[in-house]
């Protein structure tokens, strides 16, 4: 089954369920635009005085779907998400022990595949960086400075004056970043719920206020492919955050990664991945854990 993403952009929306499909309605439709049910994971709220029914998000959170909230600059301020569950008693007995060895072992392979994914994205660009090459060479990498040397290099390359990124500065580039980046989180969170996971408990980043630590972890080696993303969208046409939040709905349906000796669409990716977590903590085995790979 192919799977989507709902933008919401039209102000004073009504969102609806009827018969299987969700609708939509503007103030100026005669009739309201469908959509099947279950063809949805994921609803992004980016417009002013939405009205939402009852009925529309039970639905949507029903067959886990979730629900991402933004402010009318875009950026994201909540989440509707499925109940939390448990599907592997072993698994969730284990997370909630913090098994510290366990824990290092999983972060190394998700840093690691984030700086794989990282230098594959400069590739496509025909840069190389012998910084990241060597990392991939040590036991432990050095996150700060290989994010330092990427950063370095991918803002040029995407024909923006900047070198580091900061996700406070009111630029382009940096504003569709924090954008894709929370799509992308938003996904991940309703992933790990999915699979039993408890989001609040991560693997390498801490508990602290209003924060998600699993999430973060899980999605550092996804964030390469929003990078990615981004790089070909501002090479391609007039970068308005309206079309990129388009072009995030349908890249994450039809952008595809490497599996082992297949490939799997990006949203199936991040499910594939939370199960392979799920694994990990049932059988206190590091090695069960898969890390997406851009093609």
């Amino acid at each position: 089954m192919s799977y989507h993403i709902l933008h919401v952009f039209q102000h004073g929306a009504l969102l609806g369920k009827e018969r299987g499909f969700i609708t939509c309605k503007g103030a100026d439709d005669l009739q309201p635009r469908r959509m099947p049910l279950e063809d949805l994971r994921a609803v992004v709220i980016a417009a002013r005085g939405v009205t939402m029914s009852s009925n529309f998000i039970s639905s949507i959170v029903e067959q886990d779907g979730i629900i991402l909230h933004c402010n009318e600059s875009y950026h994201p301020c909540g989440i509707t998400a499925p109940l939390a569950r448990v599907i592997d008693s072993k698994a969730f007995m284990n997370q909630c022990a913090r098994p510290r060895r366990l824990n290092e072992k999983l972060w190394t392979r998700m840093l690691r595949g984030k700086t794989v994914n990282q230098t594959k994205v400069l590739h496509r660009w025909d840069i190389r960086s012998a910084h990241l090459e060597r990392a991939l060479e040590q036991k432990d990498i050095d996150e700060g400075n290989c994010a330092k040397r990427y950063w370095q290099l991918y803002f040029p390359s995407i024909g923006w004056s900047a070198t580091s990124r900061d996700r406070k500065e009111n630029t382009a580039p940096n504003q569709m970043l924090n954008y894709g980046y929370t799509v992308l989180a938003a996904l991940c969170h309703r992933s790990l719920i999915v699979h039993g996971l408890t989001p609040s408990l991560g693997v390498h980043h801490t508990t602290r206020y209003q924060s998600d630590p699993l999430v973060y972890d899980i999605m550092e080696a996804f964030r390469p492919l929003i990078d990615c993303l981004l790089a070909e969208f501002m090479t391609e046409r007039e970068p308005t955050m309206k079309l990129w939040c388009k072009k995030m709905g349908t890249e994450l349906r039809e952008r595809r990664v490497q599996h082992e000796r297949y490939s799997l669409k990006l949203m199936d990716a991040i499910d594939a991945c939370a199960s392979s977590l799920t694994r990990s903590y049932a059988t206190m085995d590091a090695d069960a854990f898969w890390v997406p790979e851009l093609q």
